[in-house]
């Protein structure tokens, strides 16, 4: 598939392919990666110069990944009505009543493109926070998310690590255990 279609597509290797096909090969290099970083700072005397440097070289590989998502949805009346909703609504939920609401239908993707990533994070935290109060785990609310095929912001699959941050202080940024192993020497 040379030209991007309808559904989002990720650019890899000069081909356009379905972005839902990537994003768990993507979940899987960025997993092996860590644990190559790990290796390289438990073990100093047994990394070598080469898994030193394909650490960074393949989390920034991982992050110019193109992506194209279909032409943003513009919806300017429903955008201050989703933000509303997610404050206090499942995704999943929102996209119903605004579907009903508004006569339109529309994906979690869209509902995303919508709402902005702010607000969908917002009510993810909001459900994990409701979750783990109740002894839901990290684990099993990420397969709950995988299951209901919600985005998890940056690509690939929602996972424990993922939840537990947004859990921490409402956002993903991962940060490596020690920075100096992260950049290259």
């Amino acid at each position: 598939m040379s030209q991007p279609t309808d559904e989002p597509m990720i650019r890899f290797a000069g081909e356009w392919i379905p972005a839902h096909d990537a994003w768990k090969k993507m979940e899987t290099a960025t997993v092996v990666v860590d644990h190559i970083d790990r290796f390289n700072t438990d073990f100093p005397h047994l990394s070598s110069p080469r898994t030193r440097d394909v650490v960074p070289l393949v989390r920034r590989r991982l992050k110019d990944i193109e992506l194209y998502l279909p032409r943003k949805i513009e919806y300017a009346d429903i955008a201050p009505d989703a933000i509303r909703m997610l404050a206090t609504t499942s995704p999943e939920d929102v996209v119903d009543a605004l579907a009903e609401q508004f006569d339109t239908p529309l994906s979690l993707d869209q509902l995303i493109q919508i709402a902005g990533e702010k607000a969908y994070l917002g009510a993810l935290q909001r459900e994990a926070v409701e979750f783990d109060a109740n002894r839901i785990s990290a684990e099993q609310t990420s397969q709950l998310w995988n299951e209901l095929q919600r985005p998890a912001p940056g690509g690939g699959l929602w996972s424990a690590k993922k939840v537990q941050h947004l859990l921490a202080d409402g956002t993903l940024k991962i940060t490596p255990r020690d920075p100096a192993a992260a950049t290259p020497s």
